[in-house]
């Protein structure tokens, strides 16, 4: 038995979409996001050499906590993860991170207004009452930084975006929290997203949560490749599967290669 993904509700509005994105290589799609085993197999290209048991406990944790990086209207596009060690200060640090994209319905008009309209919505869920919040101005993007959070106003190649960074402390519960009824692990992540409107009716979000905190310059040129390569598709440019324009997210060279 397997528990319906928040995309799976029929309480909200479905989402026609077309665009296009790479993801970085060392992300693996995850095929079949609603049960454990779609997990599993992913992890088996990531880790093929360990446990079973220990995938499959770790596919059930992963498929129980992704509805909390899901909105009540999201509609879900692609997920997908990367699981493996990088060099941090001359140190093989764990290096893991669950990219998930979707899209929301969106009644904007111009999407410049509307890439505005979200910053200055972040931006007052960040740093509104924070004293010291420092000023960004970059070649693409300008915005505010602040002790936890970063907030980009970005220029892409598909239009204007928004981009963000934030570190908090989450709490995941685990299969052994669940079994003994126990509290949920509090654990510290790093959350990034980009967030574009698109031509007309919906905006389409990606966002990386990693507890790799040690990561997040690394994990923000992966979103940025995306950012780089992300394209909108006209209607028939894309097939049509159950009603939906389907997303086309096609593996692409390393982060930082300059697309």
């Amino acid at each position: 038995m397997t528990t319906p993904l928040p995309s799976d509700r029929t309480d909200r509005r479905d989402v026609p979409y077309a665009f296009r994105y790479r993801l970085p290589e060392e992300f693996v799609t995850v095929e079949d996001p609603a049960t454990v085993e779609g997990w599993a197999d992913a992890l088996t290209e990531l880790m093929p050499g360990t446990d079973a048991l220990e995938r499959a406990q770790s596919a059930e944790n992963m498929r129980r906590n992704l509805p909390m990086f899901l909105e009540r209207d999201d509609t879900l596009v692609d997920i997908a993860m990367c699981l493996g060690a990088e060099r941090v200060r001359n140190e093989d640090k764990l290096s893991y991170g669950l990219l998930v994209t979707s899209v929301r319905p969106s009644e904007h008009g111009e999407r410049l207004l509307a890439a505005e309209g979200i910053y200055r919505a972040k931006e007052r869920l960040f740093f509104a009452g924070e004293p010291n919040v420092e000023e960004l101005d970059f070649a693409l993007g300008k915005g505010s930084r602040g002790r936890q959070d970063m907030l980009l106003a970005t220029k892409l190649p598909s239009g204007p975006g928004v981009m963000s960074a934030s570190l908090r402390t989450v709490e995941l519960r685990t299969a052994e929290s669940v079994a003994e009824n126990s509290a949920m692990q509090k654990i510290p992540m790093a959350v990034l997203q980009l967030i574009v409107p698109a031509p007309r009716d919906y905006c389409a979000y990606v966002t990386i949560a990693t507890p790799s905190v040690y990561l997040l310059d690394s994990y923000s040129e992966r979103l940025a490749h995306i950012g780089r390569t992300f394209v909108f598709d006209t209607p028939t440019a894309v097939m049509e599967a159950n009603g939906h324009r389907t997303a086309q997210a096609a593996v692409g060279a390393p982060h930082g290669d300059g697309a």
